[in-house]
């Protein structure tokens, strides 16, 4: 019996060393990869994307080793938004990031029956726009950063800033939500203030040259919304305003340095950065519908060198409160 229980007990011994040997050989586990779509509406938001990818490769997602990205550029117009969102879903990603409202409403469109989530940045109004239940609480596969409504506040700093404007010409796209929400804001903001808007409806970029080559002469000012089509435009606005000595408050305080007057409003790379944080999570495991959508903050930009050419002198207790002073 010690004889066979020795020979048994050598077996086993070998058994046990060759399972080991063999889970030693074992290859190791492959690191996981995600691939994540970017749909975009506008070239002037591609600083979001920036700092979205600034943001993931803080967070462990090293482009091209464990993350690639599916982005084939600025989609131009609201039209082709919808191909573009199903192709990143044909192409099965792991998440999309969407860009600007009318972006982020085609991402939702298309997820609608495979719950591929969505993570959105500049967006003025989410729940307005449709893309989320709620701010606290998304439901569904949609969630993101929103800068909310900076218009009664942008308006109020224009009348400290410029306090000889009161004729506000600003032209918007009646096919975009946020441009809506934001003219609507904005017009009863600026009845409060004792401002007039002078409205112009644009949705093309021919519309929008034919508008600055023919502007209204009794206006003061030029206010842009929060608008990818005339975000896209802005080089050429900006263009008309110098040549018509007329004041531009930009909804976007990294292109302040271009030549608009002023700006409050959010910053496209650290809201790309806030985007990527949450873009994190759910790739983790978190459901987007349990993550509140969050709000990005704003920050004052004054064009001292557009103010001088405007011969425009602009208080120091203004001044004092600004975050970034372009000189």
């Amino acid at each position: 019996m010690n004889e066979k229980f020795g020979r048994m007990w050598t077996a086993l011994t070998w058994i046990v060393a060759i399972a080991l040997l063999g889970s030693g050989c074992a290859s190791p586990a492959k690191p996981k990869t995600y691939t994540i779509g970017v749909i975009n509406l506008s070239p002037s938001l591609e600083d979001t994307l920036s700092g979205f990818k600034q943001g993931m490769t803080s967070l462990g997602y090293v482009e091209g080793k464990n993350v690639t990205y599916i982005y084939t550029g600025p989609v131009g117009t609201i039209d082709k938004l919808g191909g573009v969102a199903q192709n990143l879903v044909n192409a099965n990603v792991d998440l999309i990031f969407s860009i600007s409202t009318p972006a982020t409403q085609a991402a939702k469109k298309a997820t609608a029956s495979n719950n591929i989530p969505v993570v959105f940045g500049v967006l003025t109004d989410p729940v307005g726009a449709g893309v989320v239940a709620s701010l606290t609480q998304p439901g569904g596969n949609v969630t993101g950063i929103t800068f909310g409504p900076q218009e009664v506040r942008r308006l109020e700093w224009f009348t400290k800033i410029d306090p000889a404007v009161k004729r506000l010409f600003i032209m918007y796209n009646p096919n975009d939500s946020s441009a809506v929400s934001a003219f609507k804001t904005a017009s009863a903001t600026a009845a409060n203030l004792g401002l007039v808007i002078v409205p112009q409806k644009v949705n093309d970029a021919n519309s929008i040259a034919a508008a600055l080559a023919s502007l209204p002469e009794n206006i003061d000012a030029i206010y842009l919304l929060p608008d990818s089509l005339t975000g896209s435009k802005q080089a050429d606005i900006i263009t008309a305003a110098n040549a018509h000595r007329l004041p531009v408050a930009a909804p976007n305080v990294d292109s302040v340095s271009t030549g608009p007057l002023y700006s409050y409003a959010m910053k496209q790379v650290p809201t790309g950065q806030e985007a990527a944080r949450m873009a994190d999570q759910i790739l983790k495991g978190t459901k987007p519908a349990d993550l509140p959508v969050e709000t990005t903050e704003f920050f004052l930009a004054i064009n001292l060198k557009t103010a001088q050419a405007l011969g425009l002198t602009i208080p120091d207790s203004v001044l004092s409160q600004a975050d970034t002073i372009i000189r």
